[in-house]
């Protein structure tokens, strides 16, 4: 079938079909790991870099419908954007301010955020504003945003003399196994009981993202099985696990990028192609010419390693093809080992039924679809 973007045959296939498989495999997850959850677990999407490359602004209506009310963002302006979008999800500015200016909780404040406060400073800036809800963030190991156990104390009792109560009460773990990851499991667990002791009042716990609400670690059930009831899947909604994750997951990406071959070219025996010559025809071939280069994601890294998928203009597979020479700024070129390539043909780069890239660790999957540039349009199918 043609592709649904005619000038410039390149596109970026968003399958909801894929989103609603790996939405249903995340919700499993929770089901088979109970033990360390409470049976009433919310899903907060992570939407943030423009929901991994996919655009928050087609992806955002397609959670929602999939039952998904809550997400959380790196900036503030992230935030606002998709309040844009959504008028009554809850959204949570995870980070991205450390010196909040009066405009900027202004914004908070009018757009209906919710705020994650990463250090003491803020902490103390936001207690006033009764009416912004606040996350707090624990720094258990990252050493990176979030605040440090031997301030806990203080903070304990700045929140008990505001009278305030928290919304949240939140980590981000550095890995997802071994002890290192178990000793922040262990902190954050401490914590949350600490907090349960002093009477604050907490409505989310939250932790766990793709990789952690997936790994296999052994962790001993604690407090955080019968409070943690909020996790932050990012990657695996998209349909990826981090490049170093060894457990299989089933998971399908939910981008699939796709070309047109533009122009099907002869080179004759000894000829170069591309910037340099850097490759030259051993005997004479047909090459394919599709309109994606580097400006639209695809590194020149990716030549050697890359094996796009071949279909006609009708969608049936009839094999792979490889890059021949440097992979140029706004198109590359391609060729087959066996049958004839002509205009029209689909290239498909990456997405299902095509991992190698992430699977040889040529390319991470948090950055591949990040790449792609906002000239590839994304498109929704079923």
């Amino acid at each position: 079938m043609p592709l649904a973007f005619p000038f410039r045959p390149a596109v970026a296939y968003l399958r909801r079909s894929s989103l609603r498989h790996n939405l249903k495999t995340i919700r499993a997850q929770l089901v088979r790991s109970s033990p360390l959850h409470s049976p009433r677990t919310k899903i907060m999407g992570v939407v943030k870099a423009d929901a991994y490359g996919h655009f928050a602004t087609q992806m955002l209506p397609q959670l929602e419908r999939e039952g998904i009310t809550q997400f959380c963002v790196a900036s503030l302006e992230e935030a606002v954007e998709i309040r844009k979008i959504s008028k009554s999800s809850r959204v949570l500015v995870l980070g991205g301010i450390l010196h909040w200016s009066r405009k900027a909780i202004d914004i908070v404040s009018k757009s209906r955020l919710e705020v994650g406060i990463n250090d003491m400073a803020s902490l103390k800036l936001f207690l006033p504003h009764k009416n912004i809800k606040i996350h707090l963030k624990l720094d258990t190991g990252m050493n990176r945003l979030g605040i440090k156990s031997d301030e806990w104390s203080e903070v304990l009792g700045l929140i008990k003399k505001s009278g305030r109560e928290l919304e949240g009460l939140y980590t981000h773990y550095a890995s997802f196994e071994g002890a290192s990851f178990r000793n922040q499991v262990l902190l954050f667990e401490e914590a949350v009981r600490w907090f349960e002791n002093e009477r604050i009042s907490v409505r989310w716990i939250h932790s766990e993202n793709s990789a952690a609400l997936f790994s296999k670690a052994k962790l001993r059930k604690g407090i955080l099985s019968e409070r943690g009831n909020l996790v932050r899947p990012g990657i695996s909604m998209y349909g990826y696990m981090p490049s170093n994750f060894k457990t299989s997951v089933n998971l399908r990406p939910v981008l699939q990028l796709v070309a047109e071959i533009d122009l099907v070219k002869r080179v004759h025996t000894g000829e170069g192609m591309s910037y340099d010559h850097l490759y030259r025809a051993k005997n004479t071939h047909d090459y394919g010419v599709i309109p994606v280069g580097y400006a639209d994601g695809v590194a020149k890294s990716y030549a050697s390693r890359l094996m796009p998928l071949w279909l006609d203009r009708k969608g049936k597979k009839k094999g792979q093809l490889s890059i021949c020479g440097a992979i140029c700024m706004d198109m590359l070129m391609l060729r087959a080992s066996r049958g004839k390539l002509q205009i029209k043909d689909q290239v498909v780069l990456w997405g299902q039924g095509v991992d190698q890239l992430v699977k040889t660790k040529v390319a991470d999957p948090y950055e591949l679809n990040l790449r792609i540039a906002k000239r590839i349009p994304r498109i929704w199918t079923e």
